[in-house]
């Protein structure tokens, strides 16, 4: 341990006039101090042994206004409540949690309810009411074992179930032949497994095809473009023509292509005071080539960010 202190806050410390075969830890530490303060939760339980109430931090389980001021409290909102026990349901306890409004000196009460297996507000609040049926969510309305048994019981409760049933199947037999010929419009009568490889086949191929056409205007010196914008015919010769009338970079055999593929910025070309992007001399092909690579280099610095830098060999 680095210092006593951090020995007594992990419990490792033993008070040298301490005799574990006279008496216990706690006897000893509440020797001469209330008992609240030889208590773990200290101040938090300082009304424990008097009152039987336990300070805890209690979150608000739905939203509720406040008695008092009316302000609105959220779900989920947290205060240090009173807790104490309220009573018995059967053998489980109902605990009550006691707060004080954060704008108002109203307090609010929440008590737990074993038998619905929730919260309800007893004191100085109202709940919000979020209740919804079936029919306001429209989602259908499952039978529960009550429903069954009381049809089981009565044959004209049964037979009402019944009749109500085919009235309701009746009215959305549309539905379902909707939803049946959309599927045949779409993706015909034949096998899901098919028409899935037919999908994944086509889709292998598209970018097989991307891949080569990629290669080949690497190939012609017209870069690595990609497939988010195609370039047509006279793009490429566009290009083209235009490497071939610039010249080249002082020391290499490279055109200068100011910037457009090898990730450059905009300047002018070493030999000429002309500007080769940003003027008024700039195509709407080289443009667009401009923003592709903008668009590719800020796609590659978000995959590595996502991916984390990497390791130097």
């Amino acid at each position: 341990m680095s210092s006593l202190a951090a020995a007594c806050a992990d419990g490792f410390y033993q008070p040298p006039d301490w005799d574990p075969a006279v008496e216990g830890r706690d006897a000893f530490q509440a020797r001469g101090k209330s008992k609240w303060q030889a208590h773990p939760l200290r101040e938090r339980a300082k009304k424990l042994h008097t009152e039987g109430i336990l300070v805890t931090r209690f979150e608000v389980p739905f939203d509720i206004w406040c008695g008092g001021c009316n302000m609105h409290i959220a779900k989920g909102v947290r205060f240090n409540a009173d807790k104490k026990r309220a009573g018995n349901y059967l053998s489980t306890p109902i605990w009550a949690f006691s707060m004080k409004c954060t704008n108002c000196p109203c307090t609010i009460e929440i008590r737990t309810n074993p038998q619905i297996g929730d919260f309800e507000v007893t004191e100085g609040a109202r709940r919000k009411e979020e209740n919804y049926t079936e029919a306001d969510a429209e989602v259908e309305r499952i039978d529960t074992a009550d429903d069954k048994a009381k049809r089981a019981a009565d044959p004209f409760a049964a037979l009402e179930h019944r009749t109500h049933a085919e009235a309701t199947a009746t009215a959305r037999k549309h539905w379902l032949t909707s939803l049946t010929d959309n599927r045949e419009e779409r993706w015909g009568s034949g096998n899901d497994y098919d028409l899935s490889s037919q999908l994944r086949k086509r889709l292998r191929e598209d970018k097989k095809e991307s891949r080569s056409e990629q290669l080949k205007l690497q190939a012609r010196g017209i870069g690595v473009v990609d497939s988010l914008l195609k370039l047509s015919a006279a793009d490429e010769r566009a290009v083209l023509n235009r490497g071939k009338q610039a010249k080249a970079v002082p020391g290499t055999k490279r055109p200068w292509l100011g910037g457009i593929f090898d990730g450059t910025p905009a300047r002018a070309h070493p030999n000429s005071g002309a500007q080769v992007h940003g003027g008024k001399r700039e195509s709407e092909v080289e443009r667009r080539l401009r923003l592709l690579h903008q668009q590719r280099k800020a796609l590659a610095v978000g995959v590595q960010s996502k991916t984390g830098p990497a390791r130097s060999r």
